[in-house]
């Protein structure tokens, strides 16, 4: 059986997150939102060839959903859960060993180790980040250069949001937790979840642990935190800016995007 996942370098992702304890706390606040998503990306792909495999084995080897939970839970008493997983029919129909079985098991177990660490990176370094430290002198310069940086957090943020509200219907849906419960563990309403419940659907059972998705809540705060000081660092800059009788229209070219460019004629 081809190893779909044999790309995955778990040694070396490990050394980036070791990275963020040593280098500069703003690079690193930098390196740890583009390196979670790397480590959720390869999380989830690990979690799917380990799912294939278990499967593999429930289907043509005569194992049961028990033997399967003792290896992906550390105990029998998960069956349900693991049958849940194995039976999901999105996972393709293949073939695979025990020794497959453990061998992904160990990435997927290392894998989210380094993610529970990354989001703990994160929630440490976004705040202690120093926004001004690279903030240029002259005013419309400072507005796009806040302007540009909250693209980027509002990007990001706007990925771990959806992200967390489809986790946790993926729990409430193919687990059965209640909706109130993975809301508030999410930091997200019981509507949104709700709304999220179709595409919980076609999302395999095992995308979603309650561990990972209080880190993404803990990150949730994070980056609103750091939007809501890059935001008062570009109104302050539009206010020089207009003190300084810039014009309108030269400012919004500076914000960019359509709702900024109100701010820029408001602030």
């Amino acid at each position: 059986m081809t190893n779909p996942i044999a790309d995955i370098c778990v040694p070396e992702l490990g050394r980036r997150v070791d990275l963020l304890d040593y280098q500069d706390i703003d690079q690193s606040a930098l390196d740890v939102c583009t390196l979670t998503l790397t480590l959720r990306q390869q999380y989830r792909r690990a979690l799917l060839a380990r799912d294939e495999a278990a499967a593999a084995l429930v289907h043509h080897h005569d194992w049961t959903p028990a033997d399967v939970a003792e290896v992906i839970c550390g105990h029998r008493a998960h069956a349900h859960r693991a049958a849940t997983i194995v039976e999901w029919p999105g996972l393709p129909d293949a073939d695979g060993t025990e020794q497959d079985l453990h061998e992904r098991q160990q990435i997927v177990t290392d894998l989210h180790d380094l993610l529970e660490r990354a989001y703990d990176q994160a929630a440490r370094l976004l705040p202690a980040a120093r926004l001004d430290r690279f903030l240029p002198e002259a005013p419309t310069d400072r507005v796009a250069h806040c302007a540009h940086w909250l693209r980027f957090l509002e990007g990001y943020q706007a990925t771990n949001d959806a992200s967390r509200i489809l986790y946790a219907a993926v729990l409430a849906r193919h687990h059965g937790w209640p909706e109130t419960t993975v809301a508030e563990l999410a930091g997200v309403t019981v509507d949104e979840v709700r709304a999220a419940m179709a595409a919980a659907e076609q999302s395999p059972p095992s995308d979603a642990d309650s561990i990972l998705l209080e880190r993404m809540a803990q990150l949730a705060w994070a980056l609103d935190y750091n939007v809501g000081r890059l935001t008062a660092l570009r109104d302050e800059a539009v206010r020089d800016c207009r003190d300084d009788g810039v014009p309108s229209q030269i400012i919004a070219a500076h914000v960019g995007l359509p709702d900024q460019v109100r701010v820029a004629a408001t602030v």
